[in-house]
């Protein structure tokens, strides 16, 4: 009888090892999703701050070609001839672009603190 008893009580021992072996691999495995999840915010974050400096750019050098189509429209007028630039087009693409860094801007995708 102890001879049977010796051996459930192995095959228990052994059980149990692999309950906790199971348990282990399964948060390592939930482990790996998380820094998975957190390296991807972060290249997020990266790439949203480049969109966003990279549009406020382009607002800016429109800002500035929406003054330079101003004096040319009125140069063009001053002489009689037809402005060779489309001041309208430009001043709606500004004004497009400015909706555009203002709702990047309401996103605040930021580096943050870790899950």
């Amino acid at each position: 009888m102890n001879t049977l008893q010796t051996i459930y009580n192995k095959l228990s021992d052994k059980t149990e090892l692999a309950k906790h072996e199971v348990n282990l691999a399964l948060v390592d495995d939930y482990n790996a999703r998380i820094d998975k999840a957190n390296n991807e915010r972060k290249s997020a974050s990266v790439s949203y701050q480049k969109l966003i400096g990279a549009m406020q750019a382009a607002v800016i050098n429109l800002e500035l070609a929406v003054k330079e189509a101003d004096k040319i429209d009125k140069a063009s007028k001053e002489i009689g001839v037809q402005s060779p630039v489309n001041s309208t087009r430009v001043k709606a693409k500004l004004t497009e672009y400015v909706k555009v860094v203002s709702a990047l801007n309401a996103l605040q995708i930021k580096g943050g603190d870790d899950i």
